[in-house]
């Protein structure tokens, strides 16, 4: 009987640093994600919107003039 009690102990402490290792994983990947999330906002917030009604004849450079000088 001691010798189960041993065995059972020995698995209760293993668990019990398996779980506290696991702990620090779920809360440095819970920190990377709040941190990712916050700089994916600042690149949604930064980039141009897009304007469904643009066409091709928009993007043409500045220096080629406007349409009616080519």
């Amino acid at each position: 009987m001691d010798e189960r009690l041993q065995i059972i102990e020995e698995k209760i402490a293993y668990l019990e640093r398996t779980i506290g290792d696991l702990d620090e994983v779920v809360r440095r990947l819970s920190s990377q994600i709040d941190k990712l999330q916050r700089q994916w906002k600042e690149v949604r917030e930064a980039a141009t919107p897009v304007d469904p009604n643009r066409t091709q004849q928009d993007d043409v450079p500045p220096h080629y003039g406007p349409p009616s000088s080519r």
